[in-house]
């Protein structure tokens, strides 16, 4: 699935000078809309193009940097000043769907920091162990937990309008497809032992029964509070300058939401204390619930020593055994 990504930045200071110098360059990380999958053509600074593969119109998209004077630190405060950030994302980023309010994790998240550049792939002696959220928009998130207390968020899979029964089924498919002969574990939402779905049984009853035949189930926290602390933990620790949250850049909607989909709204002027409910809201439910529990399971897959190994960038197979290097190179 496709969704338009956002980058809001936070800007704090007391100094202007400081300010602005700071404004400019959390703007400038900002990432523009531009179509996936298609050749972009970089007239000049500013300006770009491309085909619409479906009318063949050619697309011109104008910046405000295609101006000079509107590039430098001083231009960006002066025009900001008192402008809310979703107004000044659509006017002058040209980030149209831009979200009045604050992003849940605007002080934490990186992109350059917290997004893996490559693909990555798995460790076989560690369980794969499943987020999910559950409801018309399902979504499960699979991670592996690291020595040191490092997260590897390693793929996703989000429904929309599809029950979960159906949503199972194909999370098993994807799971064999992705990571075969792998022991896996469950976090759910705590409230899904007593949800049901359509013929009566309990959402957390669905994964134990075909395809899944889940053995291993673990409840989430529930205080909305404690469950993004818990993200905000990963996010916020590193070990030797190594992220102790990096994620696969196939987690699409997970990236967007954590770039400004996951949001706090406005209301009346005051932000909401509980994020909004959207497209981005239940993969980030998910991931939550495994980050609340994850530190507190026993997450081998064999009896067997780890082989204190990095992430592995490549197509997300499983490697063999004898091709296990101790420490792989990032």
């Amino acid at each position: 699935m496709k969704i338009t990504s956002l980058d809001i930045p936070s800007i704090e200071s007391e100094n202007l000078e400081e300010a602005s110098k700071s404004q400019h360059a959390a703007v400038s990380t900002i990432r523009e809309e531009l179509p996936d999958q298609l050749p972009i053509e970089e007239l000049l600074p500013g300006l770009k193009a491309w085909r619409n593969p479906i009318n063949r119109f050619r697309v011109l998209r104008l910046h405000r940097t295609a101006d000079p004077k509107k590039r430098s630190a001083e231009w960006i405060a002066k025009t900001r000043a008192g402008m809310d950030t979703a107004s000044w994302l659509q006017e002058y980023e040209l980030v149209w769907e831009a979200l009045d309010g604050r992003p849940v994790y605007v002080d934490e998240w990186s992109f350059e920091f917290h997004v893996s550049k490559l693909s990555l792939g798995w460790n076989p002696q560690l369980a794969i162990c499943r987020g999910w959220d559950f409801g018309l928009y399902p979504a499960c998130i699979f991670v592996q937990l690291f020595p040191h207390s490092r997260l590897i968020v390693l793929r996703e899979c989000v429904g929309i309008d599809i029950d979960t029964e159906r949503f199972t089924v194909e999370v098993d498919r994807l799971s064999k497809e992705w990571f075969p002969d792998a022991k896996f574990l469950e976090f759910v939402d705590p409230t899904g032992r007593n949800r049901a779905g359509t013929d009566g049984r309990s959402y957390t009853q669905l994964l134990t029964k075909k395809p899944l035949r889940a053995r291993t189930i673990r409840l989430g926290l529930n205080a909305p509070v404690a469950r993004r602390g818990a993200v905000t933990e990963f996010l916020s620790a590193n070990v030797k300058g190594l992220p102790c949250l990096l994620v696969d850049p196939s987690c699409e909607t997970l990236i967007k939401g954590f770039n400004g989909g996951y949001v706090y709204k406005y209301f009346k002027g005051t932000l909401k204390t509980k994020p909004e409910k959207n497209l981005w809201s239940h993969i980030h439910d998910a991931l939550q619930y495994v980050c609340s529990r994850i530190r507190t399971v026993d997450v081998r897959a064999t009896d067997n020593k780890i082989i204190p190994i990095e992430p592995r960038f490549g197509s997300g197979r499983k490697p063999t055994l004898p091709e296990l290097p101790q420490q792989a190179r990032l």
